[in-house]
């Protein structure tokens, strides 16, 4: 499995000190700030060397917890006088810092070195085009393995990450879940080890299909596919764009179902499709036209209804988010 490229850097707040540390630990201290809904947030010092884009991923997580107390603020004041002048331009550059000193939540959280694994200077794939089945496409990239989304999850008190499925770590977790009831009557795929195995090696070898398992603390509790609509069954149906994602969703360790645990992996899995690539503007899903729970679910973390329609399989209901309005609507 991959490590992360670059420390991982933990924010917390106590009464209105935001101390942000490098891989949570104590002696990995780079950032003591101050933040109050009043005055915004004030650098208070630096507490070690760090490079002026590491000030700028410090300041981001600094907001991390500051946004996390205040779910209504869609701004931050920032005192910028402690910042290096790169860090500040960065800030601006990205959209985070306005010219009146305002970080905007939607720009913050739009921000992929916090969440996501990779090297944030590895470039995204060059625009060509290719034919699948009729549908012309841009290329996908491969997908990497181990690790590729990690988020503490505000108010929930777990750390949820995403890593991409593999058949040495993961088949006797999909086996089993897959053969649960209540998940064969919405995938419909119960079966025997060796199905399984088949299945999840001809996903992964399925160019616009990313099949992911989700963990709370290292626990794995879900599967789930992410794919690139427009060469997906699902294209007829959904007009979609070039970069438009699409999602199929397990959760299949009973532990982690309910209400709190949907809104801790839900908007994190929509969170990772918006930052994978910046030029998905939407991301969509066809939830059986009967799932009333997981329709509630999906509308209450921003999805909007579009159509019914009829696969082979399932009468199904087409919804969709859009990135403004996933960002704009602070499900974070």
């Amino acid at each position: 499995m991959n490590t992360f490229k670059q420390p991982s850097l933990a924010a917390y707040l106590e009464g209105d000190a935001i101390t942000v540390a490098e891989d949570g630990r104590a002696e990995g201290i780079v950032l003591n700030a101050r933040w109050t809904h009043e005055d915004g947030l004030h650098i208070v010092e630096w507490c070690k060397g760090i490079s002026p884009l590491g000030q700028r991923r410090a300041v981001l997580a600094a907001l991390r917890a500051a946004f996390g107390a205040s779910r209504d603020s869609k701004s931050i004041a920032l005192d910028s006088d402690g910042l290096h002048r790169e860090a500040y331009d960065a800030l601006r550059h990205s959209g985070v810092l306005t010219a009146q000193h305002l970080c905007l939540r939607d720009a913050w959280a739009q921000q992929p070195d916090l969440w996501l694994t990779r090297d944030a200077s590895i470039p995204h794939a060059a625009l060509s085009y290719a034919m699948t089945d009729g549908a012309r496409h841009p290329r996908r990239a491969p997908h990497a393995d181990g690790v590729v989304y990690a988020r503490d999850v505000p108010g929930f008190g777990h750390r949820l990450t995403l890593h991409t499925a593999s058949v040495a770590q993961d088949l006797e977790h999909l086996h089993a879940w897959m053969n649960e009831p209540r998940v064969n009557a919405f995938w419909g795929e119960a079966g025997t080890l060796d199905a399984h195995r088949a299945y999840l090696e001809r996903v992964l070898s399925t160019p616009h299909v990313h099949p992911l398992i989700g963990a709370f603390d290292g626990e794995p509790f879900g599967y789930f596919e992410a794919y690139w609509a427009k060469e997906d069954r699902i294209a007829p149906f959904a007009a979609s764009a070039d970069f438009d994602r699409g999602l199929h969703m397990l959760v299949g360790d009973t532990r982690w179902r309910g209400a709190a645990c949907v809104a801790a992996w839900l908007p994190s899995l929509v969170h990772y499709l918006f930052l994978d690539d910046p030029r998905t503007q939407a991301v969509v899903c066809e939830p059986r036209h009967d799932n009333a729970r997981m329709i509630d679910y999906l509308k209450q973390h921003g999805f909007s209804s579009i159509a019914h329609f009829e696969f082979p399989h399932k009468r199904a209901l087409l919804m969709r988010v859009v990135r403004e309005a996933f960002f704009d609507g602070r499900h974070l």
